[in-house]
């Protein structure tokens, strides 16, 4: 790999060919005497500035600074006044979000999956507070939670920095879409809300490592992946007051990756979209939490998502024991070893398996077998 070490230095001030419109909501930003004035002069700059090539580094850091701010400020509405943090504990083997805009049967599909009872109306914006319950998938449990309904400016107004805090320590996020509706404006108006509350749907993350140090400049691993400018880059780097770290490309980037990497606000998360009231729309891949329809293929939809393995362990010429546990996919005997009981991994001697990964029944394998879904493993201790 190619390394290129830079040391801090000043960088140019590019022409950007800025508006008028722009100028004025850069004044009002400096103006500005509220963090919520800054917040909307911000805005304004990133709508009004130049989408030309020239102006990429403008925008990306235009784009982090909004993104500081907004991390500011939903920190504060999380935790203003007495009572208005939102703190939900995770229960269950992994934690699920649904979210939609109003009645689009959130409710209804809560009550369907879960042991939950939500209160379900016609009317809009029923729920108003998050509502939970269990689902049971194959004797793994899931917690789902019911958010409030999403709505334009929901990231920052009210309770929704509160409610995206909660939203951002989920697994998966499902989002409801009612098929009596408007499908692409709901998921536009919601995709909108998650990317102000700086977090990416089924996106990649990056392909940007960034570790900080305390001296050597800035150190470039990979730089030929980087297709942007080194001074804008360096540019970048001195907006988040980074003047020492080692910087590793392993694919392609450009210099959007490169400040979305610099973003520590940013989470990535799977989403999963579920189309609603197919009893009165029909779609082939729809579902009605209504009448129950394209449930069961909703549960292993969810299962599939989660990236998850359901794993029976037994004793020696015992039956397999209840409930299942659930791994991660890509963990193996070592790690349901360490899950059990962390002196397992001292005594183990081998471990028989039966299931998809088996070559045969009661195959003897070692630490290093991946397991499968619903595989059963006997462990033998020394």
């Amino acid at each position: 790999m190619e390394r290129l070490i830079i040391a801090p230095k000043q960088v140019r001030n590019m022409p950007i060919n800025a508006s008028h419109e722009y100028v004025d909501a850069e004044k009002k930003y400096h103006l500005a005497e509220t963090p919520e004035e800054k917040l909307k002069a911000l805005e304004h700059m990133l709508r009004t500035a130049p989408s030309h090539k020239g102006a990429e580094v403008l925008r990306a850091e235009l784009k982090n600074r909004l993104a500081r701010l907004k991390s500011r400020l939903e920190k504060q509405q999380a935790t203003k006044g007495k009572g208005s943090g939102i703190t939900i504990k995770k229960e269950g083997s992994a934690q699920v979000a649904i979210v939609s805009m109003t009645n689009a049967g959130k409710s209804m599909l809560l009550s369907k999956l879960t042991n939950a009872k939500p209160e379900i109306a016609d009317h809009e914006f029923t729920t108003t507070k998050i509502e939970m319950g269990i689902m049971d998938c194959g004797g793994v449990k899931i917690q789902m939670l019911e958010i409030p309904a999403i709505h334009k400016d929901f990231a920052h107004k009210g309770l929704g920095p509160s409610y995206f805090s909660v939203i951002r320590n989920a697994d998966l996020i499902l989002i409801v879409l009612d098929l009596t509706k408007n499908v692409g404006e709901q998921k536009a108006i919601i995709e909108s809300e998650f990317d102000k509350a700086q977090i990416r749907l089924n996106r990649e993350e990056p392909p940007v490592i960034i570790r900080r140090s305390a001296s050597g400049g800035i150190t470039l691993t990979g730089k030929g992946y980087l297709k942007a400018d080194m001074e804008d880059a360096m540019s970048l780097f001195k907006e988040n007051a980074i003047h020492n770290a080692e910087v590793e490309f392993y694919d392609y980037a450009t210099i959007k990756d490169l400040a979305e990497a610099l973003n520590e606000s940013i989470e990535y998360k799977t989403a999963l979209y579920v189309y609603n009231k197919s009893d009165i729309i029909p779609r082939k891949d729809g579902i009605s939490a209504k009448t129950g329809d394209g449930l069961e293929g909703l549960r292993k939809k969810i299962w599939q998502k989660l990236r998850l393995v359901k794993v029976f362990t037994k004793m020696p010429g015992k039956p397999k024991d209840w409930p299942p546990i659930a791994l991660d996919i890509g963990s193996d005997i070592r790690d349901l070893a360490v899950y059990v009981h962390k002196d397992f991994i001292k005594r183990l001697k081998f471990a028989r398996i039966w299931g998809k990964s088996a070559k045969f029944a009661g195959q003897q394998v070692g630490l290093n077998h991946e397991l499968a879904d619903e595989d059963t493993v006997e462990l033998h201790l020394r």
